[in-house]
């Protein structure tokens, strides 16, 4: 019997060499999966169908594209400091996302800070609350959330609630999501773990953070529904994380993104109820909405990143909680270092995510190397994802810097052309930097052989984390 299981286990694994070898993906990541399923027969077989079968993403495609587009955006325009970035036109002209200008922009530093004002809004909803988020917790702070959305429905306010199958898994299985099912909440689930149609799509999660109330008001970024989020303890390391929320007519363009994320979820259209709150509200800075996700043709976040990273003249300045980018990005990182561009890159020292922590670390001696400084947060898990260029043009939202976010994840990124805003982006920086110690090349170099060699593993299989 163990005989006809390993023959069996050699006959799946050289059918999937050849499905994989006749794909067009990359080589690297053509390379990570021929590992996982030559080393690993049979549950490499299960990961590849469910998470590796370009098929998948061929799927996905053709249900978006059952969906007519919801076009929302209106009044669009930008600020003299648009045009003083020089990077805004680029942007716009890579990926086709018009600038809109927003207003009350602001840099939310901690979960206690963010959910107080969230909070606040959604209790003054006056016709509709808008809730995407990919982990969706069922603790006190997503009771307290639930709650208030519970009450504010029963006001005869219209409130949706997406959350992510994957990230929300343990609370899509709760009393308390039961409890908003039966409520007059609307709720639904992005691609749904447990359902037979929706099990082979649990790889494209929707990792977006979005709450939007009455079309005036709007928050994304990095941080999701949950207690750590709070500034408490995610085991024994401290969360940081980074948010925004502004005002003005940039909101329009991320309530189409939740629009067309509910559509895709449910087959329900709310163009109308959201085109009934729209007004000309203009704003004081300009903002680019950038959505990302497998379903488009390009990755329009991943161009922006990398056009924008081609074009610095002075600085460059990225914080994340995973580094594993594709090659070029790390070239990108180099090459501009080597021109004299002063490159700081932020992580956590202890992390949540230990296989990626790993492969990221198998990038620091070629990165120090070439000049880039790094910084790892000491005990705090950094959760933040910016990216500031030249002082001036920031990049943050959900995505992190990595693969997954790039190419398979749906993402929401804001580009805000400020230099006030940067200022504050600037001090949040500092205050990481302050929690954090610079790794020394002597100490990358001098690391034990074992520990090397799991590095490189984690970072060839870095495409399939």
């Amino acid at each position: 019997m163990d005989l006809f299981f390993q023959h069996l286990g050699e006959v799946i694994s050289l059918i999937l060499v050849l499905v994989i070898l006749s794909g067009r993906r990359e080589a690297r990541a053509n390379f990570s999966w021929l590992m996982v399923v030559v080393l690993f027969p049979f549950i490499g077989a299960v990961m590849y169908i469910l998470l590796g079968n370009p098929r998948l993403k061929r799927m996905l495609e053709k249900k978006f594209k059952s969906y007519q587009s919801i076009a929302l955006k209106k009044y669009v325009k930008h600020d003299e400091e648009f045009d003083k970035s020089g990077l805004g036109a680029l942007v716009e002209k890579i990926t086709g996302v018009a600038p809109h200008m927003c207003s009350n922009l602001k840099l939310i530093i901690g979960g206690g800070e963010k959910y107080s004002l969230l909070g606040e809004d959604i209790s003054s909803a006056e016709k509709y609350v808008l809730m995407e988020y990919y982990v969706f917790r069922n603790d006190f702070a997503g009771q307290f959330f639930a709650d208030l959305l519970i009450d504010t429905a029963e006001r005869g306010v219209k409130v949706y609630l997406l959350v992510d199958g994957f990230g929300s898994f343990g609370f899509t299985l709760s009393s308390t999501y039961r409890r908003l099912k039966k409520s007059k909440v609307n709720i639904a689930v992005f691609h749904p773990p447990l359902g037979f149609k929706t099990v082979s799509r649990m790889n494209f999660r929707n990792h977006r953070k979005i709450a939007i109330v009455d079309g005036r008001v709007c928050y994304t970024g990095g941080m999701n529904i949950g207690r750590e989020y709070m500034g408490g303890f995610f085991g024994n390391r401290k969360w940081f994380d980074a948010h925004l929320s502004f005002g003005g007519d940039a909101v329009y363009p991320v309530e189409e993104v939740f629009a067309e994320d509910w559509l895709f979820a449910t087959g329900e259209s709310i163009e109308e109820l959201i085109k009934s709150a729209q007004v000309e509200r203009g704003g004081d800075t300009t903002v680019q909405v950038v959505p990302s996700g497998p379903h488009m043709p390009r990755p329009l976040i991943y161009s922006t990143l990398f056009s924008t990273l081609n074009r610095a003249k002075k600085s460059v300045v990225i914080v994340t909680p995973y580094l594993v980018p594709d090659q070029p990005v790390i070239e990108t990182l180099k090459n501009i270092s080597r021109q004299g561009i002063d490159v700081t890159v932020i992580l956590p020292g202890r992390n949540n995510q230990p296989l990626a922590a790993a492969a990221g670390r198998s990038y620091y001696e070629e990165l120090i190397e070439n000049g880039v400084r790094i910084y790892e947060t000491k005990g705090i898990m950094l959760h933040a994802k910016i990216v500031v260029i030249d002082d001036y043009f920031v990049i943050t939202g959900s995505a992190n810097m990595d693969g997954r976010s790039f190419k398979i994840n749906f993402e929401l990124n804001i580009v805000a052309y400020s230099g006030a805003f940067a200022e504050d982006v600037d001090r949040l920086v500092r205050y990481y930097l302050c929690h954090s110690e610079e790794v020394e090349l002597k100490a990358v170099r001098n690391r034990p052989f074992s520990v090397r060699v799991f590095e490189g593993v984690c970072r060839t299989l870095g495409p399939v984390l």
